[in-house]
């Protein structure tokens, strides 16, 4: 189970108040689901998806949500009552020439107006065009440490050099020490491939890590059981996508796996999923 180790008592007030609307305040831990995709591949559904989603994720028991400025005005505020807000900053195209380039398309201010919680940066280690994303990682954590908002930096080594990594757990703490040394509050990694490995990069890391979800599950069962192995681990929590808003089921899906990320007995999932 992860261990709080006083990161929630480090930065401004406006960064710890923000904090405390995106980790559960009993299990110290986070269920994030980033709807940001549609930049990238394009409609994750209709017009209405954003809107229908929230509202179902909120009542389901996420802890926060990931979108894009615009897509932000297009959701009620009433679903944010009891869960965050969490605004993407990154984007780039899978029809790009460089599918790794990543460009900031937002501000720290701009988010601050839609009374987000927090701000996520993507950075691809490894592009060609990764020396910019760098730059703007810590650009953005300097506007958020002046204006007291969270940052979320979500690493991930692609580009044309990558290739296999022989050995993750190195690769994924590099990722989790540029978040760190760069100024991000929380960082979302990928999974290091079982309990032992990932704690070998959570222990390595002194900022609350979510792990990435990836592509769907080829059942919701077999997202449930992920969450469940990932939640075994000593990270801070989960920033499960596509697993669960492609689930056949995600209130379902979204609700076992706060159940069990939070160490919830499931009589109390249960009565919350009802309420």
């Amino acid at each position: 189970m992860f261990e709080d180790r006083g990161w929630q008592q480090r930065g401004s007030t406006g960064t710890r108040i923000r904090l405390s609307r995106i980790f559960d305040p009993g299990s110290h831990r986070a269920l994030v689901v980033p709807m940001d995709h549609s930049v990238t591949i394009g409609p994750l559904g209709g017009a209405d998806h954003a809107d229908r989603t929230a509202r179902l994720l909120a009542a389901a028991g996420a802890d926060a949500i990931v979108v894009h400025k615009g897509r932000a005005r297009a959701i009620d505020p009433a679903h944010f009552t009891n869960m965050a807000l969490i605004v993407h900053l990154s984007a780039g195209t899978d029809i790009s020439i460089d599918r790794t380039s990543k460009v900031l398309v937002g501000s720290v201010e701009d988010c601050l107006r839609l009374g987000a919680d927090a701000v996520s940066v993507h950075v691809n280690v490894g592009s060609p065009t990764e020396s910019t994303q760098l730059a703007d990682l810590g650009a953005v954590a300097s506007a958020c440490d002046t204006l007291g908002m969270p940052l979320l930096a979500m690493m991930y080594a692609r580009g044309p050099e990558v290739g296999s990594h022989t050995d993750l757990v190195d690769t994924l703490s590099h990722l989790g020490a540029i978040a760190t040394d760069l100024g991000a509050t929380m960082v979302k990694l990928d999974y290091a491939g079982s309990v032992t490995a990932m704690n070998h990069v959570a222990d390595s890391c002194p900022l609350p890590i979510l792990v990435a979800g990836g592509v769907a599950a080829a059942t919701d069962d077999a997202a449930i059981t992920y969450a469940a192995e990932v939640a075994e681990t000593r990270v801070a929590g989960l920033s499960f996508g596509r697993l669960i808003f492609d689930a056949d089921s995600p209130h379902r899906v979204t609700s076992e796996i706060a159940r069990r990320l939070h160490r919830r007995p499931l009589a109390s999932a249960l009565e919350s999923a009802s309420a």
